[in-house]
Parts: structure tokens; C-alpha cells; sequence
């Protein structure tokens, strides 16, 4: 079984993880001490009956159960590797490592008898005492520091780790009291096989496409690194495509020739992390430099496919807290649009920022802090305010607000923006159904979705849900779209959009004269409303050319049948000059800043009954 793991281990490529080399010790301390266990029993068999030395026996017999306390401690240390880290682990490995020495050189002064007797032969005395003392204490340091850390190994680890030890364990235990049955030797090796299927094959590692190191293995290899304090730097290079219709075969084709320029450039371990995605790791900086300028003359190289290269560059790991964050790092700009991304102290600090806003959102979300305020629309045609912007709002444990402004983009970033819009839509659908904003003149409100929410399968259902719970009216409901909505998502957007609208819901076009520039979005969107964005609305009294602009959108809007909405008035001439251009839908702090439920309902008395 020993020589079996031996040859497969070696025969593939491995990575140099610490755990993988006191795998190593471990497997060969295994090989020697079967071998010394087999040479010990010939040596006690020859000096009881062929006149063998009884110094050479006894010798050999000190050197088996050395071995067997050499295996203890060379698995204690294989253990500890993926529990301990850094210094802590070099004050464990030194405490073990004087033990360890201890017990050998109590095995090496100790007395030691043999004993033959039919198919019973065996060693005895102090030193075979004293080694299986030692040998107990590693075996159940191990099996200690695997429950007592349990939650810091994944539960592969944790499993093969005390299977290997409980069966090492177990045999001693019936060896003991049948000296018969010889199964430490065979108990250890077995051991082994647990390990290396488990946990050490290094098959598990390699991408049998291209033959490198996958994603797995470089989550292992650089966490193996900050968890031994050991300074590298990082490349990863991204094959990204010109066209979208780009064929299988050359896209198979860039994949191989990426391979090949990355091998070629040098011996540094290379991984697969995505479709086209590797990372290769340096021993410094310089080294990084070196490497990076001979890809990018790769790259300039190739003219015939529609490609190009994209890079992150992390120079230092140690601007890092932890393994975690620069994975997180590679995550988020794996897609980027940009050529070169370099891990400085900006993005690293943004990173970490939108991580303190996640928790905040997701406690937020948990314990109910999210709350809704409302920014009333003044209606030109009625001279009252008959409908209302829906925004999401998000109070601190304190009382205290927290900026839209810093919270809403991260959640855009990371996702969180769909459960933020589903909490939202469930609160304005439980304000509108107790009907009082209603009573004193409101139609509808405005709820923003955000185009993340049309990648979810049949998401229209979710509004269909609510709005059926709490008895909602169709048009009282109006949701806000952006114009940044990717291509990739328009025709789920429509296809969305039109079940919606199909249930009498109407929709709103938000934010337009910031977002893409295609005249054919508001065109095809089955929309009733257009907004102007508030710097659109503002650079209309500061630029001559919005000026004209927005005066012929207006214009093209009125010929189309859309109504117009104007964000961001804030003075009583800017609010004539809209109502003189024909907007139909005034907003802004003129009227009245976003507010709490309460609020907009007094407010809606007082300018509504009051008009």
C-alpha cells in the first residue's frame, strides 16, 4: 500500500504546501518504521534461535519504536500545520519538537528485552514503555487539537484525521493484548491510504484541460503561504474576448496558447481560476515585473484572434490582512473592464469599507432597520401632489441614518440591492393598503427595481405576490427602471416588464441623461414616464447645450405619448421654467426632501386639502 501512494504521489505534478511535505515525512517515517517492524522480527527470531547478535537486536528494536514515536510526532505535525499559523505554530512545533527529543533519547538510554515463542515475538522494558508513552501522547495531541479546533478544518480534514489516528490507536490497543496479531504496522500504512485519498491526492489539484493547478488548489496554496508568513507576489491574466460571437475553437484555442505563454515565461506555479483566468505566483516583486513585461510582449505578438489580455497585479501579499481578503480582491476585478488592476491602499480600503457596509445591510435586513421614505411628486395638470418616489432608507442601531450615498452602490455591487428592493416593495405595498395616503390624493407610487432583479428567474412574481397579499391596486404601483440596464439583460427586462404591465402596472424610465446613450431604450421600453436625472434637470440652467437638448427630448417625449418627470428642483424659477417647457411630473427639494410615513402623510394634508 506504502510503495502504491509513493508512486502515484510522485508521478503528478504537486504543489510545495507545508502540509503536502509533512505528508511526505509522515508516508516515508511510515515506510521506514514497517521496515524496521519486519527487521525486528527477523532479529529477535535469529538471536533466539540461530545465535544472532543480541546488541544488533536490541539496537534494531530501539530503532522500531523510535519510528513508532517519530510517526506520533511527524503526524502531530502534519495536524497542527492546517490548525496553527505563523508564530504560533512555530511555538507548538518547538514544544513538540523538544518532547520528541526527549523520547528518544529516553528510548536511546533505556533498557530493552525481546521475547520468541512460537508465532509471539515482541519487545519489552522500559524503552518499549517509554515509547509507547510517547507515541500515545502524540497520537492524542493530534486527536485533541482536531476536536478542540474542529471549526478551524473543514470537516474532510477533521474526519481523515481522526479516522487515521482512532485506527492507529485501535490496533495498538489489540496488539497489546494479543501479541499475535501484529497490526500497527498495517494499521499506520492504511492510515496513509486514508490521507491520500482523503486529503493529499494531488489529482484533486490539477485541471485535467490544461494541466494546471485549479482554483482549489490556489486557494490552498496561498493560504498555506500567509499562514506561514511568507511574503509573494501574484499575476493573474484574463483572456478577454472582442466579440461576442468569438467560435468554441478559438476560444479553446486562446485557452492553449495562454497555457503555453504562461509555462513558457517560467516555472512558478500556474493556476486555472476561471474559464480564461490564471494566476501564477512570484517570490517577490521584481520578479512579478520581469514576468509581466514578457507576457505583455506575448500579447502584442498575437494579431490573429479577437483577443486581448487583462491583468491584476498584487505586488505584495502582505497589504493583505489574510488569504480571504485577496481572494476577495481577484473576485472582484476579475471581470473588470480595465487592462491593469493593481492592489494598492484605494482599492483595499474600498474593499474593506464595502465589507463593514455589507454587515450593516445584512443586520439591517435582519432585524428590520430598513425603512422606506417618500418624496412627493407635484402634479402640474391638478396643482397637487398625487404620487410619490419610493426610497430605501437604512437606520443605525442608534436612531441614526445611514447615507444612501454609502450604502446603496455596495449593494448594488455585492447583490444586496435585491433583497434591499423586495423589503422596500413589501413595505410601500403594506403603506398603500391601509388606503390613507389614498384618501387625501395620492395615485401611486414609485418603486425602483433595479436590473439586477430581472436576472432572477420569473422575478415579476414577487411583485405579483405582494401586491396580491396586501390587496394592492395595479396603478397604484409604478416601478422605476434605469437606463443602465445591460444589453445581456434587456429582453429578460421586457419580458418582465410586459407580464407586469399585462397585470396593469406601469412603469417609469429613471435617471434618464446619465445612463447609456441609446435613443432606442426609451423607444422599446414599454414605459409611461420618463425622469429627468437631477444633474439633467440642473444643467439646464448652467448649459446651453442641455438647454436645447432636453427642450427636444421634451418634445420627442410629448410626440411618443410619455409623460415627463423633472428631479432636482429646488427654487421657485426653476419650477416655472419646467411647467413653461411642458413637464408634466415636478420633483425636488423645492417641495419637500425624501421623508419618513408619517411625515409625507401631513404633508400630503396640508398641500393637498389644503389646495
Amino acid at each position: 500500500m506504502l510503495f502504491a501512494i509513493i508512486i502515484m504521489f510522485y508521478r503528478e505534478k504537486r504543489l510545495a504546501l507545508t502540509n503536502k511535505r509533512l505528508f511526505v515525512f509522515a508516508l516515508f517515517s511510515c515506510l521506514v518504521a514497517l521496515v524496521f517492524d519486519i527487521l525486528s522480527l527477523v532479529c529477535i527470531y535469529y538471536a533466539t534461535y540461530a545465535g544472532f547478535s543480541p546488541l544488533i537486536t536490541r539496537i534494531v528494536c530501539k530503532l522500531y519504536i523510535m519510528l513508532l514515536v517519530c510517526q506520533g510526532y511527524c503526524g502531530f505535525l502534519y495536524a497542527s500545520s492546517s490548525i496553527f499559523r505563523g508564530r504560533r505554530y512555530n511555538k507548538v512545533s518547538v514544544f513538540y519538537f523538544v518532547a520528541f527529543l526527549c523520547g528518544v533519547t529516553g528510548i536511546a538510554v533505556s533498557p530493552i528485552y525481546y521475547f520468541q515463542e512460537g508465532r509471539i515475538a515482541y519487545s519489552s522494558g522500559l524503552a518499549t514503555s517509554f515509547a509507547y508513552g510517547m507515541a500515545s501522547f502524540f497520537i492524542l495531541s493530534t486527536i485533541a487539537i482536531s476536536l478542540i479546533f474542529r471549526k478551524e478544518i473543514s470537516h474532510r480534514r477533521f474526519t481523515a484525521l481522526l479516522a487515521w489516528q482512532a485506527i492507529w490507536l485501535l490496533a495498538a490497543a489489540v496488539q497489546l493484548f494479543n501479541p499475535e496479531l501484529l497490526l500497527v504496522g498495517f494499521a499506520a500504512a492504511f492510515g496513509m491510504v486514508i490521507l491520500y485519498s482523503q486529503l493529499e491526492n494531488p489529482n484533486e489539484y490539477i485541471d485535467r484541460q490544461t494541466g494546471l493547478f485549479t482554483r482549489n488548489a490556489f486557494t490552498a496554496y496561498i493560504t498555506d503561504l500567509f499562514n506561514h508568513e511568507k511574503a509573494f507576489s501574484c499575476l493573474c491574466v484574463r483572456a478577454v474576448y472582442l466579440s461576442q460571437e468569438t467560435d468554441v475553437d478559438v476560444q479553446n484555442d486562446v485557452l492553449m496558447r495562454s497555457v503555453g505563454a504562461l509555462k513558457r515565461i517560467g516555472k512558478d506555479p500556474v493556476f486555472r481560476i476561471g474559464d480564461e483566468s490564471f494566476c501564477v505566483i512570484y517570490k517577490n516583486a521584481e520578479e512579478l515585473k520581469n514576468k509581466m513585461k514578457a507576457m505583455e510582449e506575448i500579447v502584442r505578438g498575437v494579431t490573429d484572434v479577437p483577443a486581448k489580455a487583462a491583468f491584476i497585479v498584487i505586488r505584495d501579499n502582505t497589504i493583505f490582512q489574510d488569504p480571504e481578503e485577496l481572494l476577495k480582491f481577484i473576485r472582484i476585478h476579475e471581470d473588470s473592464d480595465r487592462s491593469i488592476v493593481e492592489a494598492d491602499e484605494i482599492h483595499i480600503d474600498r474593499m474593506r469599507h464595502d465589507k463593514e457596509v455589507w454587515s450593516i445591510i445584512d443586520a439591517a435586513l435582519a432585524e428590520d432597520r430598513v425603512e422606506v421614505f417618500y418624496q412627493p411628486f407635484y402634479t402640474v395638470e391638478k396643482k397637487i401632489f398625487t404620487a410619490a418616489e419610493a426610497l430605501v432608507r437604512i437606520r443605525n442601531q442608534d436612531g441614526t441614518l445611514v447615507p444612501p450615498g454609502d450604502f446603496i452602490p455596495v449593494a448594488e455591487r455585492n447583490g444586496q440591492i435585491i433583497p434591499l428592493g423586495i423589503r422596500v416593495f413589501e413595505k410601500v405595498c403594506q403603506f398603500l393598503a391601509t388606503g390613507r395616503a389614498q384618501a387625501i390624493g395620492l395615485e401611486n407610487i414609485e418603486i425602483n427595481i433595479s436590473a439586477a432583479q430581472f436576472d432572477l428567474r420569473n422575478p415579476h412574481q414577487f411583485v405579483t405576490k405582494y401586491m396580491q397579499k396586501y390587496q394592492i391596486k395595479p396603478e397604484w404601483i409604478n416601478l422605476e427602471i434605469t437606463e443602465t440596464a445591460s444589453n445581456d439583460v434587456r429582453q429578460n427586462l421586457l419580458l418582465n416588464m410586459n407580464k407586469l404591465i399585462a397585470k396593469g402596472v406601469s412603469f417609469s424610465l429613471d435617471d434618464f441623461g446619465t445612463g447609456r446613450s441609446n435613443l432606442d431604450y426609451f423607444v422599446t421600453m414599454p414605459v409611461q414616464n420618463v425622469k429627468f436625472d437631477y444633474k439633467f434637470t440642473q444643467g439646464y440652467f448652467r448649459n446651453e447645450k442641455i438647454r436645447h437638448v432636453m427642450k427636444g427630448m421634451i418634445a420627442i417625449f410629448d410626440n411618443l405619448g410619455l409623460k415627463v418627470v423633472s428631479e432636482g428642483v429646488e427654487t421657485k424659477e426653476q419650477l416655472n421654467t419646467m411647467v413653461e417647457l411642458g413637464v408634466q411630473y415636478i420633483q425636488g427639494f423645492y417641495f419637500s426632501k425624501p421623508i419618513p410615513e408619517e411625515e409625507f402623510l401631513s404633508f400630503l394634508r396640508e398641500k393637498n386639502i389644503g389646495a
